[in-house]
């Protein structure tokens, strides 16, 4: 009997070494030198730290802008990746399921047009027939067209060089194109290691950026994503209450320089910095959403307050996280 149970034993403990192990849980979360908050929030390992006693692992991807950051939540290569506002609606209208659920920032600047300090451009109008560096799929992008349009241009009015945000500070500073639509940390870059200067902002256009996360993992997993956020607050708060240490920590990671750290620290806190969805924001993007639906880019029955509705989630985040 004892040899009998000793031989059960050894078969089953065969058995159980050669089931497959456990999948260990994973998010997946976009970061981005765009975003001084994503970068505290990496370095920091405070969302590993939190998500730790659930089992959950936490993957780190690059994005270079908001396109790429919507291009990887299309793909299902990350679960929550921050994104102008903008762009989150002009995804969601064409078909992308994601749920914009928490501001990094609001911006209450605008995106600018650049052109270099020796520039002869007085006017957007100026800009006809010359090249321009802009980063489709992003609010900048939309910007540009709209500062065109406004100014009596269209896109076919002047050459439009597709480029990441970085890429085109640098063709900027090159002389390799006239213009560049901007965003920070590059805009003050461009201030100040090239003296750039605006040439036009439309504060109208105001937007800001924040997190997204694709609504099918939302569903699934509600209390890791509210982690996954609390956290990012938690990189908030400590940039309010260190500003100088939070600012040597962006510009160690991300390289830029400590000016232009401080600058684009800044402005933030120039900026509403309620990370919380609120109703006022409903009303800002529709008039991003008329404008994508004046120009095209949405198809022509688009519902701009159902869309409005479905991108923003005021019930992921709430200021008591």
């Amino acid at each position: 009997m004892r040899t009998r149970t000793s031989l059960f034993l050894f078969s089953l403990a065969l058995a159980l070494t050669a089931l497959p192990a456990r999948a260990q849980q994973e998010v997946r979360v976009g970061y981005s030198s765009i975003n001084p908050e994503t970068r505290i929030a990496k370095d920091k390992g405070w969302i590993e730290e939190a998500l730790k006693p659930r089992g959950v692992t936490v993957k780190w991807v690059e994005s270079l802008g908001s396109n790429k950051s919507l291009e990887f939540l299309r793909g299902k290569a990350v679960d929550i990746a921050s994104t102008s506002s903008a762009s989150a609606f002009l995804a969601r209208a064409n078909g992308t399921p994601i749920k914009f659920v928490y501001w990094t920032g609001r911006n209450a600047h605008g995106a600018p047009i650049l052109v270099r300090a020796d520039s002869p451009y007085r006017s957007v109008t100026d800009l006809r027939g010359k090249k321009i560096a802009a980063t489709p799929g992003t609010g900048p992008y939309i910007s540009l067209i709209a500062a065109l349009h406004k100014h009596g241009l269209t896109d076919k009015d002047v050459d439009i060089v597709s480029l990441q945000h970085a890429q085109g500070r640098l063709a900027l500073a090159a002389g390799r194109v006239e213009a560049w639509a901007a965003l920070e940390p590059d805009w003050t870059i461009a201030e100040v290691q090239t003296k750039a200067r605006v040439l036009f902002v439309d504060k109208s256009l105001a937007g800001g950026g924040g997190l997204n996360v694709r609504e099918e993992y939302l569903k699934a997993n509600p209390e890791i994503v509210r982690i996954v956020l609390a956290q990012f607050n938690r990189a908030r708060v400590y940039s309010a209450q260190h500003p100088e240490q939070a600012i040597k920590d962006f510009a160690e990671s991300s390289k830029v320089d400590i000016e232009v750290a401080r600058r684009v620290f800044q402005r933030q806190l120039e900026q509403d910095d309620n990370p919380a969805i609120v109703p006022a924001d409903a009303t800002a993007l529709a008039v991003w959403g008329d404008l994508y639906k004046k120009l095209g880019s949405v198809p022509p029955d688009t519902n701009v307050n159902a869309v409005v509705k479905a991108v923003l989630d005021p019930t992921v985040y709430a200021p008591a996280d």
